[in-house]
């Protein structure tokens, strides 16, 4: 679980939070909704450790350190990877630790065997998300982000990703945000609406599903 408490965050004298609280619970996937601009990247830099900020982020009641680092993985919506490097050797080099054999069993579930050996250079935008998912699969990490992933992956891709996210959220902290509102409103557990320097938590009533575009329309466009 991370729990977020007292947490203030603002550029020079533009105030981006101001004392907001937050959970994301393991076994639950949670969504950032709110207009552009509104702070829900800044929150994901904060939580990652990239940018600095005043108040509490907690894993599992822990403050970031090394242990914890490394165990969050962040998929952004321009995915980097070493270009003249194979899918492949990508993804041997980034899970350090794992079988050969293990990983290229995740790869070939994602890609077909003539690709996962071509230079990344060669990718699509979608390919790269595709090679993130399967990083993500073979390290299994106790924290998931994921920012705009939906953007260039096709209907079969989306498929899977909703069934590997119901898979993953199990053992993972899980924190999504993007626009493809109708594909998460389908496995949403937690919505945060990010606005006036806060974040309001809504949940789901008696297992319904959500429906983001109404949460949308009458409490990020009011």
């Amino acid at each position: 679980m991370i729990k977020i408490t007292d947490f203030s965050k603002k550029y020079g004298k533009d105030i981006i939070y101001d004392n907001a609280d937050a959970e994301f619970e393991t076994g639950k996937i949670s969504f950032l909704m709110g207009k552009n601009g509104c702070g829900k990247t800044t929150l994901i830099k904060c939580i990652s450790d990239l940018e600095g900020y005043s108040g509490k982020i907690e894993f599992d009641g822990r403050p970031i350190n090394g242990e914890v680092r490394k165990d969050i993985f962040v998929v952004w919506d321009e995915c980097t990877f070493y270009k003249e490097l194979s899918g492949l050797d990508n993804l041997i080099c980034f899970a350090e630790g794992k079988s050969k054999a293990e990983i290229k069993e995740a790869a070939l579930k994602y890609f077909s065997p003539e690709l996962i050996r071509k230079k990344v250079s060669h990718y699509s935008y979608g390919q790269k998300k595709k090679l993130s998912l399967a990083l993500i699969s073979i390290l299994r990490p106790k924290t998931i982000i994921m920012d705009e992933v939906t953007n260039g992956l096709d209907y079969a891709m989306l498929k899977g990703l909703k069934r590997d996210l119901q898979i993953w959220k199990n053992d993972s902290t899980i924190i999504l945000t993007g626009h493809h509102l109708e594909f998460y409103s389908e496995i949403v557990d937690t919505v945060y609406v990010i606005g006036d320097k806060k974040m309001q938590r809504y949940e789901k009533k008696n297992g319904e599903k959500f429906d983001l575009g109404e949460i949308y329309d009458e409490y990020v466009e009011e």
